[in-house]
């Protein structure tokens, strides 16, 4: 049954919310090929916040298994939620968690949603590490560390025609760093100092690949005006990517299992990037108030210039949050970190009524909502330079709610010399767009409408892939405990040599909140 713990404070929230539900979905095409599709969907989840002296957190979990009504359509199960969660242990000491599961497509259509789908996998990634921030006199102290894991579990129907997902299976990443420092006018007059460092470790299974970078830097911050100030960095890096070779058949090629390389475990290390160099960068950060915060930086790093970015606007029910990034990245690496990026007391998460699948980003408006969409684009088990921009803004205000996510990414790929599926040195590019709209009637009915589009630019023979569609429902309370659903909506899958699909889709359902 929920549990609603209120207090005198309204710092102090407790809301768990378990439920089950029951629905019937039907898909039909209007263009391309297929059958109308029939399913029943069986659902089981839970929601949850949580927020007190010593815990913050929020999660939104489902299970949901469809049972197929014909042979074209097959029964499924799809695991899919998000949550994070914070610790206070001491003061000064946290422990931070989170977690991500869903799905993604494994049969080319990399960034296409998972409609009509058979071949598709499942993504799970997690991290878990403290945190420890005090101040030592005039000096201000950080350190912190994060274990993270990312798996793919691959479809059994994956063999019946579908392409791989370019080969990742799983792995552990580490993430450790520290800083020392004082702020302008603390110790000198006119100018702050921070000493950080940091090491970061990723070990994946396919082909035994390693990932390590040490680093360590000085950066300074100078006041020009009560708003605005220059600031700069100078130090050290060190990055290192190897690998094992696969075995070899009689016939000379790689052996592969289960969609996988077979990695020779006797073969020697072999070092497919090293970055050995002093790292700088200079620019502006502007502060015109507590809310707003603008940083804009150009250095060199990676043996190349490099461009970086935020700006940040916290209101009272609303946020805005852009991110120019440029950085040396991984499928585990970058999952693992956009879930632990998810921060804030709440999140609104919104799912696809007809599978069950989260759409792409969980939006908060108190700041803390990330999009998923870009890493899950393209899995790939390769390292790869990872350039772009992202964008989000999320509003809460009486009965309204708004979410919007955008963003474009660029991979430049590390791998071996002669690799056949990505080369050395080729790009695949990323765009995609997410809104939604919610307006609550009163405590029990409401409306929603989500819209989404992602195209995926493909490099080497991999199909271009342009994904777009919308849906609405409308939910009303019959009971304090019973709600019903109806959903109507429209899913477009554009590729290369790929007949156009465009699909129809309605539901009507049943859930009961205990």
């Amino acid at each position: 049954m929920p549990v609603h713990a209120q207090s005198s404070s309204d710092d102090k929230r407790l809301d768990v919310i378990p439920y089950i539900g029951v629905d019937q979905v039907v898909m039909g095409p209007l263009k391309g090929g297929g059958d109308v599709l029939t399913y029943t969907n069986v659902t089981a989840g839970v929601t949850a916040e949580v927020k007190n002296r010593r815990v913050e957190a929020v999660v939104d979990l489902q299970y949901n298994h469809s049972f197929g009504w014909s042979s074209q359509a097959v029964d499924q199960d799809v695991l899919s939620g998000v949550g994070h969660a914070n610790f206070t242990v001491a003061p000064g000491l946290s422990l931070q968690s989170g977690g991500l599961a869903t799905r993604v497509r494994t049969d080319g259509l990399s960034g296409a949603s998972t409609q009509r789908d058979t071949f598709t996998s499942q993504v799970w990634s997690g991290y878990v590490g403290p945190s420890y921030t005090t101040q030592l006199g005039d000096l201000n102290v950080n350190g912190s560390y994060r274990l993270g894991y990312a798996r793919v579990d691959d479809s059994v129907n994956q063999n019946a025609g579908a392409q791989p997902n370019g080969s990742f299976a799983d792995s552990w990443t580490h993430s450790l760093s520290g800083s020392v420092g004082f702020s302008p006018n603390r110790v000198l007059p006119g100018i702050g100092l921070t000493a950080s460092a940091g090491y970061d470790r990723e070990d994946a299974s396919q082909l035994d690949q390693r990932f390590e970078d040490l680093w360590g830097r000085v950066d300074a911050t100078v006041p020009l005006t009560p708003t605005l100030a220059a600031v700069g960095g100078v130090g050290y890096e060190k990055i290192e990517i190897s690998q094992r070779s696969p075995e070899l058949g009689a016939d000379g090629l790689p052996l592969i299992r289960n969609g996988r390389y077979v990695t020779d475990k006797s073969s020697p290390r072999a070092l497919m990037y090293d970055f050995d160099d002093i790292i700088w960068d200079a620019g502006v950060l502007w502060r015109p108030s507590r809310r707003t915060t603008l940083q804009a930086r150009v250095g060199e790093r990676y043996g190349g210039m490099t461009y970086q970015g935020s700006f940040l606007w916290q209101g009272r029910d609303s946020s805005v949050a852009i991110i120019l990034f440029d950085g040396i990245d991984s499928f585990g690496r970058m999952i693992t970190a956009d879930v632990a990026a998810l921060s804030g007391s709440s999140f609104d998460v919104a799912r696809n009524p007809f599978t069950g699948d989260i759409t792409g980003c969980a939006f908060s408006a108190t700041g803390g909502g990330q999009c998923f969409n870009d890493a899950l684009s393209g899995i790939t088990d390769a390292n790869f330079r990872y350039r772009g921009v992202s964008a989000q803004y999320s509003l809460r205000r009486g009965p309204w709610g708004w979410g919007l996510g955008a963003g474009y990414s660029q991979r430049k790929f590390i791998t071996p010399n002669g690799q056949t599926v990505l080369i050395r040195g080729s790009r695949d590019e990323n765009w995609y767009g997410n809104g939604s709209v919610s307006y609550m009637f009163n405590d029990r009915d409401s409306i929603d409408l989500v819209s989404y589009i992602n195209y995926f630019d493909a490099s080497g023979d991999r199909p271009d892939v342009l994904n777009y569609g919308a849906f609405t429902s409308y939910y009303k309370g019959l009971s304090r405990r019973l709600s019903a659903s109806a959903s109507l909506g429209l899913d477009g899958v554009q590729a290369d040599d790929f007949e156009t699909i465009i699909s129809a889709m309605g539901q009507v359902g049943l859930r009961y909140s205990f």
